[in-house]
């Protein structure tokens, strides 16, 4: 038999080859499945030491790629074989719509045998095209670094997204690659990173001071563009200065810090309801990396309002093609735009404005306080939520998942956040809303956070959703001390409370009551189970104490939440006749 762990002097495999390519990029860490067709992958980075996590299923790596991506700032891969791609397409979409730069690297049958159903043979890159910024299958094994190097800066780039690179089985096991060019060719620099920052035209500058300036109540938008532009800091200290509030469309990516005293909550009147005062008073709404989509009404009234101004910043032409229903748009990175506008001196907005904003934010949360205090069995939702968010601390991240108990964290949120606590950072699915990341989310976080602890909040239907012999097998595997709360109400309640009312039935939304702690005890997690609201912090003390992973199973009531309510009322509203 050949032995192919070796190749003649002066050549590499296509594996060493795209090893060598992440290591030159600065790729410490990928996520994948082991699978015959990777081996020369994996064995490349085993010799360049990078960090392969393995898991249990390549959608859980997929979903660990994204929340890293989404975290650091920085490019992830993935890698998979044939029928792990079509396992990790969930990833790519939530990656897509949220922005995350992540390289989804698929293996895919031999060429020899193209288009002749060989094993697993499948057009991947086609099957990706409509959720990537970029898919390609690679046609030549020389030229993997090649396809890396331009997937790379594609991802990275404005706006950020998730990437299919493509590579032929035969591509990666082939031992005839030169190592080294051929002399006299021309080469580009392997270790090259740049991310294009375009700074905005003086004349859409201009254009936007004589609009705050003649503006009596403007708002800020944050998209995700303020987040993956690394512009947070300097929107604080616009946002300041100018005396204008900061609001994020849900679904989002949370860009800014939720208890800053210019961050007002979401612009979503079921969850925050003072934002409705944006459709009803704002004459001027500057989006800033933000996209004309569902969570913002498309733009539309009530949430905008037809007489608004309203002003998107984009860093691509393309981004802002998107946002027609825009009265101005103007292209620019984020950073770049925040800071040219912060230097021209422009007045502060009235005190009035925002005064009036928080008071109608302190108000609208009088109807749901009496939850925070409610010491009833099964636990409140908003309750158990706020309980555990109040545990937190500086360093400290929060990720949600789920459905019904992820609109809870939200409110739960909005009341935490007015106290003007801090905490690290909050992750959470973007706007395609894929339910199941959160085991997955919350063990990368913890891997790219290793000093802070992370606390994941999600439902007992999103928690069967997430893919693993158990969810937390990859962090039990790896000794990751995430810690999972659980709320138990034995029903997919999202979708039961709207279809008992809308149609005063249910089908097919009931779960058993099972007991999820035992389960994850018996998979080597720390363990407990609550059924007293007061005894919270106490278990999240004590799971912090363990060192280890840990798992939370709190049995709560099935109150619907605020926006399951909204949900109804909005498919009531454009139901088709």
């Amino acid at each position: 038999m050949k032995d192919i762990s070796k190749t003649r002097d002066g050549k590499i495999t296509g594996g060493h080859m795209l090893a060598r390519a992440l290591k030159h990029k600065g790729i410490e860490r990928i996520f994948s499945l082991c699978g015959g067709f990777i081996n020369p992958i994996t064995i490349g980075c085993l010799d360049y030491g990078i960090d392969v996590v393995s898991v249990r299923n390549e959608m859980e790596a997929g979903f660990m790629a994204a929340a890293s991506a989404r975290l650091t700032r920085e490019v992830q891969v993935c890698l998979a074989e044939p029928s792990g791609f079509t396992n990790y397409i969930s990833a790519v979409a939530e990656a897509y719509y949220a922005g995350d730069p992540v390289i989804f690297i698929g293996i895919s049958s031999n060429t020899n045998n193209f288009d002749n159903k060989g094993f697993k043979e499948m057009p991947q890159s086609e099957v990706v095209r409509c959720m990537t910024k970029y898919s390609i299958e690679v046609n030549d094994p020389t030229r993997i670094d090649w396809f890396f190097d331009k997937a790379f800066d594609i991802a990275s780039n404005h706006p950020s997204g998730p990437v299919q690179l493509t590579i032929p089985t035969n591509f990666i096991f082939t031992g005839q690659i030169d190592e080294n060019p051929k002399p006299g060719a021309r080469v580009f620099d392997p270790k090259r990173k740049k991310i294009h920052q375009p700074y905005p035209n003086p004349a859409d500058l201009l254009l936007v001071e004589e609009a705050l300036r003649n503006a009596r109540n403007p708002v800020i938008l944050a998209g995700a563009g303020v987040w993956y532009s690394h512009a947070e800091k300097d929107l604080e200290s616009l946002a300041e200065n100018l005396n204008i509030p900061i609001f994020t469309p849900f679904t989002h990516i949370k860009p800014m810090n939720m208890s800053h005293s210019m961050h007002l909550g979401l612009i979503d009147y079921h969850q925050n309801p003072c934002s409705r005062l944006i459709g009803e008073e704002t004459d001027v709404i500057l989006m800033l990396g933000g996209q004309l989509d569902f969570p913002v009404n498309f733009g539309e009234a009530p949430l905008i309002g037809e007489n608004t101004r309203l002003i998107s910043v984009n860093a691509t032409a393309r981004e802002l093609s998107d946002n027609m229903l825009s009265e101005d748009r103007i292209c620019s990175d984020i950073k770049m735009f925040v800071q040219s506008l912060d230097g021209r001196n422009i007045p502060a907005a009235s005190s009035d404005w925002i005064s009036r904003l928080k008071q109608k934010r302190s108000e609208s949360l009088d109807e749901v306080r009496k939850y925070l205090s409610d010491n009833s069995q099964p636990v409140h939702p908003m309750r158990m939520c706020y309980e555990i968010i109040m545990q937190l601390e500086e360093d400290d991240y929060l990720v949600i998942d789920g459905g019904d108990i992820a609109c809870w964290c939200e409110v739960a949120l909005n009341a935490w956040a007015m106290e003007g606590r801090k905490i690290a950072g909050i992750i959470a699915p973007g706007p395609w809303e894929q339910m199941g990341t959160g085991p997955a989310f919350a063990t990368a976080v913890k891997m790219a956070k290793p000093n802070s602890r992370v606390v994941l909040i999600t439902g007992d239907g999103s928690i069967g959703l997430a893919p693993g012999l158990t969810p937390l097998e990859t962090a039990i595997d790896r000794d990751i001390a995430v810690t999972v709360v659980v709320a138990n109400n034995a029903q997919w309640g999202m979708i039961k409370n709207q279809q008992k009312e809308m149609w005063g039935r249910e089908m097919g939304t009931s779960l058993r009551d099972v007991d999820y702690y035992k389960i994850f005890e018996a998979a080597g997690a720390h363990s407990s189970l609550v059924l007293d609201a007061k005894d919270l912090p106490n278990a999240v003390q004590k799971a912090w104490s363990s060192n280890k992973p840990s798992f939370i199973e709190v049995k709560t009531s099935p109150d619907p939440s605020l926006m399951t309510k909204g949900l109804v009322e909005m498919r009531v509203r454009t139901a088709i006749e």
